[in-house]
């Protein structure tokens, strides 16, 4: 274990990217992520960057970096970065349904789709006034199947926002769910509670999830268009704020309708480092089938026209 220790911060500082280490190493993703915890207990600090094509670069880190997580980078190595929002999974409950998760993970493969982002509530926690029944009736023997059904590929990462069935576990309990799955899967990348903001070029979209009734999360100013978790149904609003669908089935809110269990897909085209324009697909998945519900464009850019692909280098 030494040996591949050293190794493997050899390796980083060289600028190596996390898949091409495990080759090197000839390692699976789970003795990855032992050799990972125990460069972390030997006392090392390190960060991850992350790229469009689902690229994740690790390095020793110099500067102090404990605090939550509430902004991330990506880096966009084209003109255009797709994307997959999913959101209120709820595992653990009787509402869960991990084969979904897998549906997804088949999708973004076959659509050369390499970023997920996951709006919130990735468990239920624990409710002791809750009137449905609980699968798994801890938070561990929650986040513990997590680890078991969340699928895992290469080149996919998924940045995961928490949101406040995840938070309800710190609270009452004091076990921090996004700690607990980033330190067992580097690709479980934690955006925090609440709200994060992720960066591309000079542009930028937010992520929120309320953490209770009396701590809404306000959508932020500074982004160009904000995806909301927690609601179950889908719907934008002003082109500004776009819910996202749960991954999991009937909803144990009411509703007039019962919501599609389903996921976004975002095509975010870029001009001049700027998000020119988004397409949107919201699609549901009936019968473990996906189904197209609806797609919207929208123009961010007004003046914004399609460069053909011959006329000059992308930027």
């Amino acid at each position: 274990m030494k040996e591949k220790i050293a190794l493997t911060l050899s390796l980083m500082n060289e600028g190596h990217n996390v898949n091409e280490i495990q080759n090197m190493l000839n390692v699976d993703y789970r003795e990855f992520n032992k050799i990972l915890k125990a460069i972390r207990n030997a006392g090392y600090n390190y960060s991850k960057s992350f790229s469009s094509d689902g690229e994740i670069t690790i390095k020793t880190n110099r500067t102090l970096n404990f605090g939550d997580r509430k902004s991330i980078r990506i880096s966009v190595k084209d003109r255009i970065l797709k994307a997959i929002f999913i959101s209120d999974l709820h595992i653990g409950s009787e509402f869960e349904n991990p084969n979904l998760l897998k549906i997804v993970y088949n999708y973004a493969k076959k659509h050369d789709c390499h970023i997920i982002f996951n709006g919130g509530d990735l468990i239920d926690g624990v409710y002791p006034d809750a009137p449905y029944k609980l699968k798994n009736p801890t938070t561990e023997s929650q986040v513990k199947k997590v680890l078991r059904v969340h699928p895992f590929d290469p080149d996919i990462t998924c940045f995961m926002l928490y949101g406040n069935h995840d938070y309800r576990s710190l609270i009452d309990e004091g076990f921090d769910v996004a700690r607990y799955l980033e330190e067992r899967r580097y690709d479980l990348v934690s955006l925090g509670y609440g709200e994060c903001t992720i960066h591309m070029k000079d542009d930028s979209i937010a992520l929120i999830h309320d953490l209770s009734r009396s701590k809404k999360v306000e959508a932020p100013k500074n982004v160009t268009i904000t995806y909301r978790g927690h609601s179950h149904k889908s719907k934008t609003r002003d082109h500004k704020l776009v819910y996202i669908p749960a991954l999991s089935d009937a909803s144990h809110f009411a509703y007039e309708y019962r919501p599609l269990s389903g996921f976004l897909e975002a095509e975010f085209t870029f001009f001049n480092k700027k998000i020119a324009r988004i397409n949107m697909k919201q699609l549901a998945i009936v019968q473990n089938e996906i189904r197209l519900a609806n797609e919207e464009t929208m123009l961010i850019q007004p003046d914004y026209k399609e460069i053909p692909h011959t006329l000059g280098k992308r930027k």
